[in-house]
């Protein structure tokens, strides 16, 4: 488990490093917020930080309730073999997810 405060795409890919595998999301089940009545930019919702959410992992055949303490859990991709995060679009298009989220310590 990790908080998203970095961006998801650079809290995922230290859950991938840490733990020798990859991932795969689905960018139709992640959660945007809104401007107005548009959704915010896909960029945005993948490396924009300091986002007050938990991301965290389950074996595959794992109860996981709805809610943990009132707040709704929702299942974004899975964790695969390899070391490098996808994201997959609504028309299957597969491409590697880079972390450009904040990153400590870069130069």
């Amino acid at each position: 488990m990790i908080d998203l405060s970095d961006g998801l795409s650079t809290d995922l890919a230290h859950i991938c490093e840490e733990s020798g595998v990859g991932a795969e999301i689905q960018s139709a089940a992640l959660p945007a917020a809104t401007m107005g009545k548009r959704p915010v930019p896909l960029r945005f919702v993948l490396h924009g930080g300091e986002d007050y959410e938990l991301l965290f992992t389950a074996r595959p055949r794992s109860r996981i309730p709805a809610r943990i303490a009132g707040v709704p859990i929702r299942e974004i991709g899975r964790m695969v073999r390899g070391t490098r995060a996808h994201i997959t679009d609504a028309e299957g298009k597969r491409t590697k997810l880079w972390p450009q989220g904040w990153e400590h310590f870069r130069k």
